[in-house]
């Protein structure tokens, strides 16, 4: 056996492939905050300029992730990953030397294009090539890579707010795109298409592309403008319209790149609205304890982020649990605590004031991380393991897409509302208190939807997962108040053991 052949396919190396691909653009989607004001100086623009290339690389996450979803149905994934990682070299050296807008917007929508394109190529094969032994910690890693690694971006964009070293922060993550390259030239297993018959579907990639870039432009220019203004309230609602017809287009279809009818069942629906829930809550409670510690109280970028210590020690923590509750049936209660770990995270924060920003803040992150490792990743995977493994790219991808919106769209809005406030510090306590009511929202929905659509706790059947069944079953969503709707994987909606007591 060569020392090529040794290399390719293994575990380590599909590992490491993951983690270099995936970490630097999630570290980078939450570095940006305390870098806006310098980056736009830098580049002769102002903070609304750097928002719109962060919404539009956002985006092209988004958009990458579909796009490979798509590739990856008709062609063998070897070449095009090499390609996409190389891309992302390529667009983090262009933001580095960037020296005004259009080249730092033309690099950050590299960077996410490619990114987005590489969570498709990098993590199906990592999930379900090795067997069930090695799934509970595969899934940690996969929850450090998908999400978790943004709880690591505030103290990196702290640190480097101080410094004003962000083209250095570039070339840093470039270079572990050089790595990660090197990884993957020998490392990258040859994987055969999942389903070349499968027509590309212009419909679904038109319409994702378009939703995602005005709705993400509209949110983003929201800074610099207003509510009403129709550069925000125009691209916002057609970008919605074609979020809608996607959905419509791709149901109506008989092979659709996204399958939406097998999405639209209780865990795919459970798990959607805990990863957009967990994203969004996460990403917006996090801004504004930011801004309420850098605008109100007056500390250094610097400080902050490192007062949010505890938040990758949180995620690890929920990460770590997930890995240990996968093979269990107890995934979905653990995405229900990640939720009220969130709801807490937005309750603590009211009780800021420029006194006790330290304490409050501390506890905020770590409540902040384990809810960030309880949701998003396993909000992924209760949508996968109620799918055929092999639908796993194409769900993920819209699966993404729903939650890079509801993540890095409902930030600006909430902290659009709070500049508009009487006072900062009242607007920051309104925001956190709108994230204390969607969290609210979702732990409710997680509870409630579960059970009308007569859904149970159940350990997954892993192995016929992985040789491409599905691991729970998945009712008809909320069946029970469905009338004239029958799914015979439905439990009922008392169970017969409680009837014969009544």
């Amino acid at each position: 056996m060569s020392a090529l052949e040794h290399v390719r396919g293994r575990y380590a190396a599909v590992v490491a492939i993951a983690l270099l691909g995936l970490c630097p653009n999630a570290v980078l989607s939450t570095a940006f905050l305390p870098l806006e004001r310098i980056i736009g100086s830098d580049l002769g623009t102002g903070p609304t300029g750097v928002q719109v290339a962060q919404g539009m690389g956002n985006a092209a996450y988004a958009v990458g992730a579909v796009i490979a979803a798509q590739v990856a149905q008709r062609f063998g994934q070897r070449p095009f990953f090499l390609g996409y990682q190389l891309l992302f070299v390529g667009a983090s050296l262009v933001v580095a030397s960037a020296g005004g807008l259009p080249w730092f917007l033309v690099g950050r929508v590299g960077q996410g294009l490619a990114a987005g394109a590489m969570l498709i190529s990098a993590l199906p094969p990592l999930v379900t090539r090795f067997g069930v032994a090695r799934l509970p910690l595969t899934v940690v890693i996969v929850n450090v890579g998908l999400f978790g690694a943004t709880t690591l971006g505030p103290l990196v964009g702290g640190a480097v707010a101080v410094s004003g070293s962000w083209r250095m922060l570039m070339v840093a993550f470039a270079v572990c795109g050089v790595v990660g390259l090197a990884v993957a030239v020998p490392g990258y297993p040859v994987l055969d298409p999942i389903d070349p018959d499968l027509r590309v579907d212009r419909a679904a990639l038109t319409l994702s592309t378009v939703a995602t870039v005005l709705i993400f432009f509209a949110t983003s220019y929201l800074s610099g403008a207003s509510l009403t203004s129709p550069w925000v309230v125009l691209p916002f609602f057609a970008g919605v319209v074609a979020l809608g017809a996607l959905v419509v287009v791709e149901r109506r279809k008989v092979k659709p790149l996204i399958p939406i009818g097998v999405l639209t069942t209780q865990l795919p629906v459970s798990g959607m609205v805990v990863a957009m829930v967990g994203g969004a809550v996460f990403v917006t409670v996090l801004e504004l304890v930011q801004t309420y510690a850098v605008e109100v109280a007056g500390r250094s970028p610097d400080s902050i982020g490192w007062n949010l210590w505890p938040m990758p020690l949180g995620m690890l923590v929920a990460a770590g649990s997930f890995g240990l509750l996968f093979r269990t049936r107890f995934v979905p209660v653990l995405a229900t605590v990640g939720i009220a770990a969130l709801f807490a995270a937005s309750i603590v924060p009211l009780t800021l004031s420029p006194t006790n920003v330290t304490g409050v803040v501390i506890l905020s992150a770590a409540l902040l991380g384990f809810g960030a490792g309880a949701t998003v990743s396993p909000g992924l995977f209760m949508c996968g393991l109620g799918l055929p493994s092999k639908a796993l790219g194409r769900a993920f991808a819209l699966v993404q897409l729903l939650r890079s919106v509801a993540t890095y769209a409902v930030a600006p809005v909430v902290v659009f509302a709070v500049g508009e406030a009487a006072t900062l510090s009242h607007g920051v306590r309104a925001g956190l208190v709108a994230m204390a009511v969607l969290s609210g929202a979702g732990f409710v929905f997680v509870l409630v939807v579960p059970a009308l659509s007569g859904a149970r706790l159940r350990k997954p059947d892993l192995d016929s997962w992985l040789q491409g069944g599905q691991a729970l079953p998945s009712p008809a969503t909320g069946l029970h108040v469905r009338p004239g709707v029958h799914d015979d994987q439905a439990a009922p909606l008392v169970p017969q053991r409680l009837r014969r007591h009544r």
